[in-house]
């Protein structure tokens, strides 16, 4: 074949490949959209990584009733408690990119790897943000006969005391543990981590005076302070509490710009189509807007977050670098 039949027939054979190829991604894209208006198609699930009858899960319940109206098919909500929800996680992760398996996350996406080296996968990295659901400030509670009225005399303890101070949590790597170690490093003080199996166990420690202090969330320690068997030198929030709008913040007492939120939201798998996530993020807001969710969050004391994926995933990323620093500076390492 001469040089000139050789190059015409090359550029027709590529003509024809770079035609198939565009065919192809218009194809894929187009595919896409289809995918996300055809969704859902079948039950989806919504894993809740705790135990049943907690805020997190009947919250995730609420918000799965209400989505099964919105999407027009059920949502079921299945719990996988264990490993500082690495099992619920991985349960999710086990599953296709495609929606059907839902994770109701809380700040461990942000924490699990920073506490959980050995874990076999990346929170930040293997999940993408679908929606914030709520977040609660923490409250730092202590018995009635604590001696001192606010957070600077906890400080002021602490130090006399010379690093022999104790402070309770409802385990290992929780929020109100790391939150404490924050505020240690923030304030310099030292103090002692006593863990507990959980927030009961440890409102019941400080209650009975095991503790003089405990970090905790303040849906957990809300029915105790009202009660009046515990009280509170601060909440973690740059407002005040509607619950407690008699509890200064920490910023008002000196320790500026200090903030502790426990949060949680709704996150899907990696690699979940960009129309699906959309879907699910319009209808899960809509579900928040309902008179019955407002009141549920209201009644727990919780803020709403919602907004877009981004702002979700907003704060996930901030949350990523502010406790991987935290943790790191703690040393704090769970096998």
């Amino acid at each position: 074949m001469d040089r000139k039949k050789e190059t015409s027939m090359y550029n027709i054979v590529r003509r024809k490949t770079l035609a198939t190829a565009a065919l192809m991604a218009i194809t894929a894209s187009a595919a896409v959209p289809t995918l996300a208006q055809d969704y859902p198609g079948k039950p989806i699930r919504l894993i809740v990584p705790f135990p049943a009858g907690g805020p997190s899960d009947t919250t995730a319940r609420s918000i799965a009733e209400g989505l099964g109206k919105v999407l027009g098919q059920p949502v079921v909500v299945e719990n996988k408690p264990g490993a500082g929800a690495i099992i619920g996680s991985e349960v999710v992760l086990g599953q296709p990119a495609d929606g059907y398996t839902l994770l109701m996350a809380s700040n461990v996406i942000s924490t699990g790897k920073w506490l959980y080296p050995s874990m076999n996968f990346e929170p930040v990295r293997d999940f993408r943000a679908v929606a914030g659901v709520f977040r609660s400030p923490h409250q730092v509670a202590v018995a009635p006969n604590f001696p001192g009225q606010g957070i600077q005399d906890l400080i002021a303890l602490a130090r006399r005391e010379g690093g022999r101070m104790n402070y309770g949590s409802g385990g290992s790597g929780t929020m109100p543990h790391l939150g404490t170690e924050r505020f240690k490093q923030v304030t310099g003080v030292e103090m002692q981590h006593i863990p507990y199996r959980g927030s009961a166990p440890a409102n019941v420690a400080l209650v009975a005076g095991d503790v003089p202090v405990h970090f905790d969330i303040e849906f957990s320690v809300q029915p105790l302070l009202k009660s009046g068997r515990l009280r509170s030198l601060g909440v973690t929030a740059l407002k005040r509490s509607p619950q407690f709008p008699d509890v200064p913040t920490l910023d008002e007492q000196g320790i500026k710009g200090f903030e502790l939120y426990s949060w949680f939201g709704i996150v899907a798998r990696t690699g979940t189509p960009d129309g699906i996530v959309a879907k699910l993020n319009q209808a899960i807001n809509q579900v928040m807007e309902t008179p019955e969710f407002k009141q549920r969050l209201a009644a727990l004391g919780a803020e709403k977050i919602g907004g877009p994926p981004a702002t979700f995933e907003k704060m996930i990323q901030d949350d990523y670098q502010l406790w991987g620093e935290v943790i790191r500076k703690a040393g704090i390492k769970i096998d």
